[in-house]
């Protein structure tokens, strides 16, 4: 068992190698698009945000709107525990590895979106197909796209699994007394409310998103932002910490003493490439759904979906360095030592700070990872028989709930390296050869 622990440590090493060094690859070709962009990006996402009329297919919705429903798939529970656990299991160098994936894995957000734009399939009802199912059947094969489709649609239901794992831990857990809920009445209650919103289509999913966003972003940065207030006169020293880290040897989970810069390239680009989803190409389907023919544009937006995403977990983990949450033995690895920290400088309040945040947070991926989930079934059944996905989804959703995830997690991180490795290489391959992409 142990030599099997070692072989999947260092299987996922090699692939957060991959995952990095394509990143890089795409920056360049890119010409450092995360750069060039930085200084428009915000000018037009507030006139974006102005025109808010302008929707004139019940299909699609405006490109803020698509922005958000991305974010709220992409800011989900693993966003504020993701950087917890990988500094609890590669050391404080894991944060660095967090802001390399977010700064280069957000060239390949840019390219990715953008091809969606182009490459989208409009049916003849009006409905939208779209997603990497759509540019890798035109950039590389149908078998490709097809293999695409079912791996995200493993990965889409077993991380809603595990995402409504985490939100039922919450609403069970011991510290809310009372008004504890068990994990089973949970499970139906969000398996409930997803069948409900996923039934409204991609209008009613927007929407939610337009309005959960905002909440859950400002609540969680501002909680965490004052955290770090308190404790300014420690961040020089945590930053050194993690620098320090990243350089030095560091004892990987399985016991394997290794370079820091592995480890913190192991624990920190994977899960930050599961925080941020950049490279992995799920984003582009909220995207797919966008009002606007510019391809251009739709992926200098969904470049804020990974920055803000980055962000967030950069600050969680700043959170847990300065609290030193992630080193106390009694608190079990996840969601729990986030709590810790905030009960620490909130009381109570910081408790129920974690748990609306964690409920917001989990709620909306749960929400955008069944829209994917759907748009993949949809691809491989031809738009048929979209009930039999979401009783699907609907039952994975609570089986998450009251189940150990750990085996879930392990899928999670199998199936992505089967997932992201052949899409990164079609990116590299033939996303970059589009002069209109790269030449703005």
């Amino acid at each position: 068992m142990d030599f099997i622990t070692k072989s999947i440590d260092y299987l996922l090493f090699l692939c957060c190698l991959f995952i990095l060094a394509g990143s890089i690859l795409l920056t360049v070709k890119s010409g450092f698009v995360q750069l060039r962009f930085f200084r428009s990006l915000f000018s037009m996402l507030k006139n974006l945000f102005i025109q808010r009329k302008g929707e004139t297919s019940s299909h699609t919705i405006l490109p803020h709107r698509a922005l958000l429903t991305a974010m709220s798939t992409t800011l989900g529970i693993s966003t504020i525990v993701g950087p917890v656990i990988a500094i609890s299991l590669g050391g404080p160098g894991a944060l660095f590895g967090f802001l390399l994936a977010s700064f280069f894995g957000s060239a390949a957000t840019y390219v990715e979106v953008s091809l969606c734009i182009q490459h989208r399939k409009k049916l003849d009802s009006g409905a939208i197909m779209g997603g990497p199912m759509q540019y890798l059947k035109h950039l590389v094969s149908p078998a490709m796209a097809k293999w695409y489709a079912i791996c995200c649609l493993i990965l889409m239901m077993a991380w809603s699994a595990a995402q409504a794992n985490q939100v039922a831990a919450i609403l069970s857990s011991p510290l809310l007394g009372n008004y504890k809920l068990s994990t089973a009445l949970s499970g139906s209650v969000i398996a409930a409310l997803v069948l409900l919103t996923m039934l409204g289509g991609i209008k009613r999913i927007g929407s939610l998103s337009a309005k959960l966003v905002p909440i859950m972003f400002f609540l969680y940065i501002g909680s965490s932002f004052w955290i770090l207030v308190c404790n300014y006169d420690q961040l020089g020293k945590i930053f050194a910490e993690m620098f320090r880290s990243a350089f030095s040897p560091y004892p990987l989970a399985s016991g394997a003493a290794v370079g820091g810069l592995m480890s913190a390239l192991r624990w920190g680009i994977f899960k930050g490439t599961q925080a941020t989803e950049a490279g992995v190409g799920t984003q582009t389907i909220p995207h797919s759904m966008a009002e606007t023919n510019d391809p251009v544009t739709q992926g200098m937006l969904a470049m804020l979906s990974t920055f803000a995403a980055g962000f967030i977990a950069f600050l969680s983990g700043c959170v847990a360095l300065v609290t030193k949450t992630w080193q106390d033995p009694s608190l079990p690895l996840g969601i729990s030592m986030v709590a810790a920290s905030f009960e620490h400088y909130f009381s109570y309040f910081g408790i129920a700070i974690v748990a609306i945040s964690g409920l917001l947070f989990g709620f909306g991926t749960i929400l955008g990872n069944c829209y994917n989930g759907s748009q993949c079934y949809s691809y491989l059944t031809e738009n048929k028989k979209s009930r039999y996905y979401l009783l699907g989804t609907a039952l994975m959703i609570f089986v998450g709930a009251v189940s150990e995830v750990k085996m879930i997690w392990s899928l999670v991180d199998l199936v992505m390296i089967f997932m992201v490795i052949p899409h990164l290489t079609a990116l590299l391959m033939k996303g970059t050869k589009n002069r209109e992409l790269v030449s703005q």
